[in-house]
């Protein structure tokens, strides 16, 4: 991600709004509330009631409505900038690290709207 894309607005034609509700899962196992603001191919950026260090590896899980019900959509990812947001809390901009190709096709759908 470029230093620009960190304090990106959504109107950027690479980034797509998306709100969702979803977990962040940090490298110990512990799950945190957090919403989704926006995606990109590259990552996302999320609202979370934590602070995460740059560098941080975590997980992302997401349901998402599908045909056979709620799929859970899991994203492997590294907090590329965290800032306290007021009452939103710390908005956290992520880097994907590995896409699965089911998650690519998700992003797509989500950036061809």
């Amino acid at each position: 991600m470029s230093l620009s894309s960190l304090y990106n607005n959504s109107s950027d034609v690479n980034r797509r709004l998306w709100r969702k509700k979803s977990q962040l899962i940090d490298s110990t196992g512990r799950a945190y509330t957090a919403v989704t603001h926006d995606i990109s191919m590259s990552g996302m950026s999320l609202f979370a009631d934590k602070y995460y260090k740059p560098g941080q590896v975590c997980d992302v899980e997401i349901p998402v409505a599908a045909e056979s019900g709620l799929r859970k959509y899991r994203f492997n990812c590294r907090v590329v900038f965290s800032s306290l947001c007021g009452m939103r809390g710390f908005r956290t901009n992520l880097e994907f690290l590995d896409v699965p190709s089911e998650n690519k096709h998700l992003i797509q759908s989500v950036m061809s709207r």
